[in-house]
């Protein structure tokens, strides 16, 4: 009986102990933002950055701010999955539009101009995921 209880209080500990681990997209404070190199329109809301534990910028919301990126930057999203042949952006393949986004080689500057803003949008989107 005596085992048993300390084998129920270690895997309870267990437990606190991994509910109580940070979320590497919790936001632990306040991201000073005239360091980015882009603002993403700091006035929608759904762009609102922070700073995780390691001191990184996140998006308060991640899935708030991939719901707007999709339609700020709509016609950058089309022109790099026609160009590199990918699947529609979705938060499971997002990375090859971080890699391919300022590789747009269009001669539409305003395209081009948001593969790079796309590229530089997933820079802080993944930190939410390490």
């Amino acid at each position: 009986m005596k085992r048993y209880l300390i084998s129920l209080w270690v895997i309870s500990l267990m437990l606190f102990l991994a509910a109580c681990e940070d979320s590497p997209g919790q936001v632990f404070g306040e991201y000073d933002t005239s360091k980015l190199s882009n603002d993403f329109n700091q006035n929608n809301e759904a762009y609102s950055i922070g700073a995780n534990k390691d001191g990184m910028p996140i998006f308060k919301d991640t899935n708030k701010a991939f719901e707007q990126a999709l339609i700020d930057y709509e016609n950058g999203f089309i022109a790099i999955q026609e160009e590199f042949n990918l699947d529609p952006v979705n938060s499971e393949n997002w990375e090859s539009y971080k890699i391919f986004g300022w590789q747009l080689t269009t001669d539409v500057e305003s395209i081009r101009k948001q593969g790079s803003e796309i590229t530089q949008f997933f820079d802080i989107y993944e930190n939410s995921f390490k």
